[in-house]
């Protein structure tokens, strides 16, 4: 498996906040059979976790990849960030502040949970405009999706990619999150899942037990699409497999 989204870089944002929390995160993932993890620490949210491209970013990604490597952890760390979509976020794309999952033009992006939709889609064509892939993060926890779950059609059409979050399908993000990330997951209209880790007790990397309802609930190969081969897709820059709406490739 392959795990696209979580805040496991020590100290940096609102997840782990040590480097033995780190490592015990990433072995816990290892050991549920997660493979690939990319570090996406929250991003642009100026006046709070801001972590634009910087040596000082740099080097905590650096630290933490020396410290798995000497635990013997195995488990691949890529980069990414998920990046708190604003009006000026492609400027700073632009300028260079922020970057993609991997290096790629696949962007993971997270919005105000109160926010309308004709802003959050007049967001995602700002990206697209620029040659940018929205990955839209957990798009089941924004309030406007979860009362009309239907309008993220809308944002596949447009050719934005979607991650529903772990804790969300178990219950632990809310009711309304969970019934939203069924919902999606039944109509096809979720491109990937992720853990979205925090820690090591209550939003954990440990991925099995989530697979294992996944496959159960829609089957080995949909489980292993949002699993594995989309999320391989995604850090690749390549076009992800036929779904959503239209049933097209994204």
């Amino acid at each position: 498996m392959i795990d696209l989204h979580l805040h496991i870089i020590p100290g940096v944002d609102d997840g782990s906040q040590d480097m033995e929390t780190s490592l015990q995160m990433a072995r816990m993932a290892a050991d549920s059979g997660v493979k690939i993890i990319v570090a996406t620490p929250h991003s642009n949210q100026v006046g709070r976790f801001e972590n634009f491209r910087s040596p000082r970013m740099d080097q905590a990604f650096r630290i933490f990849g020396t410290a798995l490597q000497a635990e013997g952890i195995p488990i691949r760390l890529l980069r990414g960030m998920e990046i708190y979509c604003l009006e000026d976020t492609p400027r700073k794309i632009i300028d260079g502040l922020l970057h993609g999952l991997n290096g790629t033009n696949r962007f993971l992006v997270e919005f105000p949970f109160d926010a309308y939709p004709e802003w959050i889609e007049d967001r995602l064509q700002d990206l697209l405009d620029i040659g940018v892939t929205p990955l839209i993060a957990h798009p089941e926890r924004y309030y406007c999706v979860q009362d009309y779950p239907g309008m993220v059609g809308r944002f596949l059409q447009m050719g934005c990619l979607t991650q529903v979050n772990k804790g969300s399908v178990e219950g632990s993000l809310g009711s309304r999150a969970k019934r939203t990330a069924e919902w999606l997951l039944d109509n096809d209209f979720v491109t990937c899942a992720a853990s979205d880790a925090h820690d090591i007790r209550y939003r954990t990397t440990s991925m099995d037990a989530f697979r294992d309802h996944l496959e159960q609930q829609y089957g080995q190969e949909y489980a292993r699409r949002l699993l594995d081969r989309n999320p391989r897709r995604i850090l690749r820059g390549e076009r992800v497999l036929p779904h959503g709406p239209l049933r097209r490739a994204y």
